[in-house]
């Protein structure tokens, strides 16, 4: 800002006339403001320009503050309408389109925990077509399974399952000797068929091996006794054979990942398209 000489001569004139001192103007203690010192024009225009710049900030904060008032306002009526179920209309088409669109990147994705995510998107459709919940709360649980496919994706994670080629040999085995090194059973289900219990009842107990992804990256599975795993083929949908290489590092990876090791670095066999690549 630049004065005018007219405005200059003002502006010496006021300070002077009104006997205000540049210490007074800066806060300078009351025992140091007994001697008189002149104030400069270009003195006097800094304290003016602090001043605008500090009326300015001030009056932007109130701008952002009102601005966010009203957001919060705007909220507080989408929630205390959706309380009262008066956001059926709005909510409940947004939902089925989010129900579409995740089974679509499900069944499109790596067939990982098919059961337990699968039955958790089938429960919610059934709420959608009951009446007995909020629409808000219908609402809530769709963001919940949404989070849930999110951290899958940002997981490794170890669960067990039956071989993807031949499903079910270690029960077979099961069925003709339960005392056979192929069936192998646990100290804990040999007690339960000693306090009669049925071999069928411990079918979902005696699983081929486990099954480790990697995110949304990879797919593999590893036999109970380390001697053959796959990896699925997302181009293909089908499951190649992993090499004896693979299988060794594959082995410490579902370890690791079920917490029956240290953890440390993992090293995945990850093939996408055409490409093949070691992720670490």
């Amino acid at each position: 800002m630049v004065l005018s000489q007219p405005a200059r001569q003002l502006a010496l004139c006021t300070v002077a006339c009104l006997g205000v001192s540049l210490s007074a103007i800066m806060g300078v203690p009351a025992q140091a403001q007994d001697q008189t010192v002149p104030v400069s024009v270009a003195e006097y225009e800094s304290v003016l320009e602090e001043i605008t710049a500090r009326r300015s900030n001030l009056a932007l904060r109130e701008y952002y503050l009102t601005q966010q008032q009203a957001e919060i306002a705007s909220l507080t009526q989408r929630i205390e309408a959706a309380q009262n179920n008066d956001a059926s209309e709005e909510l409940i088409p947004l939902v089925r389109t989010m129900v579409a669109e995740l089974e679509k990147e499900m069944v499109d994705g790596l067939p990982f925990r098919i059961e337990r995510r699968f039955g958790l998107l089938d429960s919610l459709r059934e709420d959608l077509q009951g009446d007995g919940l909020l629409a808000s709360d219908i609402y809530r649980r769709a963001m919940e399974l949404i989070g849930t496919e999110v951290e899958y994706g940002l997981q490794v994670g170890s669960y067990t399952g039956n071989n993807p080629i031949n499903p079910g040999t270690r029960f077979a085995a099961c069925e003709q000797n339960v005392e056979s090194a192929e069936c192998d059973l646990s100290d804990e289900q040999e007690q339960a068929l000693e306090s009669g219990a049925v071999l069928f009842d411990l079918r979902d107990q005696i699983y081929d091996g486990n099954f480790i992804h990697y995110g949304r990256m990879a797919l593999l599975y590893l036999e109970r006794d380390s001697s053959e795993g796959y990896r699925y083929n997302e181009d293909t949908k089908e499951w190649d054979a992993l090499s004896n290489s693979e299988l060794l590092g594959l082995r410490q990876n579902v370890r690791i990942a079920r917490g029956e090791s240290a953890i440390s670095t993992m090293t995945a066999p990850i093939r996408k398209g055409e490409r093949a690549a070691d992720a670490s």
